[in-house]
């Protein structure tokens, strides 16, 4: 799947959301965008690092289409519905079977141009030196992103719904 495709899906997701649960999105995706704000405060001196020794080096050399699906794309689509024409711009001349470095990049070296605090699984999960002290903050992002997966995959069930509210 290509990520022109994943980001088609999730914008024609947000388009179409149903208003009754749209408080609920937003939600979700606020929560996600908290635990962010908390992982990129635990993990400024780790983040300082990776910029002056690595220089984005996790931005290269990816299997792109593990660092960004529907999910992610929604998430981002939600919280800051501008970046939808930044973002076609970025995919237009991808190339879906083979592509290694990230195309979010401003003029393909950085910085990215999503901001920090709304920002794919993958790329604020990851670490080059270890993230054992982040632990926790981690594990609320992913876990923002596995309810948000869920809740797009069941969107038009009110059970999921209230379920999802619940699972703190």
């Amino acid at each position: 799947m290509s990520l022109r495709y994943s980001h088609r899906q999730a914008a024609e997701i947000v388009r179409k959301w149903p208003s009754e649960s749209l408080p609920l999105l937003t939600r979700l995706c606020g929560r996600i965008q908290d635990a962010e704000k908390n992982l990129n405060a635990a993990s400024a001196l780790r983040l300082k690092g990776c910029l002056e020794n690595c220089r984005g080096l996790c931005c290269r050399n990816l299997h792109l289409d593990a660092v960004f699906g529907v999910p992610d794309f929604a998430y981002i689509l939600t919280l800051e519905p501008a970046l939808d024409a930044t973002i076609e711009r970025c995919l237009r001349h991808e190339i879906p079977l083979f592509s290694s470095d990230c195309p979010f990049l401003e003029n393909g070296a950085g910085p990215c141009i999503f901001p920090p605090n709304v920002r794919p699984e993958v790329c604020i999960t990851s670490f080059c030196r270890g993230d054992e002290a982040m632990r926790p903050e981690i594990r609320r992002v992913k876990k923002g992103f596995w309810k948000l997966g869920v809740f797009l995959c069941f969107r038009r069930v009110p059970l999921v719904q209230r379920l999802l509210l619940k699972i703190g």
